[in-house]
């Protein structure tokens, strides 16, 4: 695995996440992590800054043309696709999109969440020119009006987040079990409170749609999910943990050099990688408990891949989630779509095997796979 962060990225805009931040989230991530900011990305970071400061009127504007409306929004039975990057989360988001009484979080929504329905027809054009057509990491197709996961929005709407991760990656651990697993009660309020705001300006947005919503951090924050929103409905869709640990490897040496602002070794992400994943696994395991059985279903991604549609039929009855029927024709269009679609393959070395059994042994008991 190789993290290479060059000179290249010191001023590449095109990827930069926090473009998106109010003032006051950005000024609280750079005081907070001032010190671990590599001088070669100062000069970023004043740029950004600068950008952020000629949004703030457009984003005050927002704020206070919706926001009493925004907060009188009640959000009914959100549905959360929950599970560990490279699990394939964002396939099973791109079909459940496909359903037209489900709602969901766009890119366009998710880079911009303070200005989207002021610059909506702005952002569109923006978005359409700046992004690829394949998403870098597996080649799943990526468009401005496509879903995407709601850690973003909340890293540009506060601190709690585990973007900052994605920004500093020597202290990605650190920052994960402090923004994820919520080792202060203050910090699981504020993300609380985040959440809930920008899921209500969402359906505000959307005409109060169901909304159905991916974060792979939201493995570990079930319970604080249920405490904002007793009725929500969980989908974990599950996966070969060796396969998600390579996976996982590709997914930062390609995303990571396009948004962090500190350099770092191999080394630290892969201690990332091997500790988070036991760790939010644990917390899934005993916040599961508390989710009652018409709420949440598990899928594993080898029974899904080939079987989308059967499969999506039982999650419908067991979530209680109407409306399958309407659903149908489009998910399949989508699900054709991917016909031809080749997952990447990965070389699994016996010594690497053997360290990520012994660190994930149970969950690979858990979740019923075979070393």
């Amino acid at each position: 695995m190789k993290i290479e962060i060059g000179s290249k990225h010191y001023f590449n805009f095109g990827t930069t996440i926090a473009l998106g931040a109010n003032l006051k989230t950005w000024l609280r991530i750079l005081f907070t992590f001032w010190k671990d900011v590599d001088w070669q990305f100062w000069p970023k970071a004043v740029v950004i800054t600068l950008f952020i400061l000629l949004n703030s009127p457009i984003i005050w504007w927002e704020k206070l043309r919706y926001t009493k409306r925004i907060k009188s929004v009640v959000v009914k039975a959100p549905i959360f696709i929950i599970g560990h990057q490279r699990s394939g989360t964002t396939y099973l988001h791109y079909l459940l999109s496909k359903d037209p009484q489900l709602a969901y979080c766009s890119v366009k929504e998710s880079f911009m969440p303070w200005t989207f329905f002021t610059l909506e027809a702005y952002l569109v054009r923006m978005y359409k020119k700046a992004l690829p057509e394949k998403r870098p990491m597996d080649n799943l197709k990526l468009s401005i009006e496509l879903p995407t996961e709601t850690e973003y929005p909340l890293g540009n709407m506060g601190l709690i987040s585990m973007v900052s991760g994605y920004y500093f990656p020597r202290k990605m651990l650190s920052i994960f079990r402090k923004f994820v697993l919520f080792k202060k009660e203050a910090d699981k309020k504020e993300w609380q409170n985040t959440l809930k705001y920008y899921l209500q300006k969402l359906a505000l947005k959307h005409g109060n749609k169901t909304l159905v919503m991916k974060s792979p951090e939201n493995l570990g924050r079930v319970r604080e999910i249920l405490e904002i929103f007793p009725d929500a409905r969980f989908i974990h869709i599950y996966r070969n943990p060796y396969t998600v640990y390579f996976s996982t490897e590709r997914l930062y040496e390609i995303t990571l050099p396009m948004v962090a602002m500190q350099h770092c070794e191999a080394s630290h992400v892969q201690n990332f990688i091997v500790q988070s994943y036991a760790e939010l696994f644990a917390k899934y395991f005993q916040d599961k408990t508390a989710i009652p059985t018409n709420q949440l279903t598990e899928i594993r991604y080898e029974q899904f891949i080939g079987n989308e549609l059967n499969a999506l039929e039982a999650l419908y009855e067991t979530l209680e989630l109407t409306g399958f029927e309407n659903a149908k024709s489009p998910i399949q269009q989508e699900i054709d779509g991917y016909k031809n679609y080749q997952t990447n393959s990965y070389d699994y070395p016996s010594e690497r095997k053997k360290e990520i059994y012994a660190a994930w042994k149970s969950v690979f008991e858990t979740l019923g796979y075979s070393a």
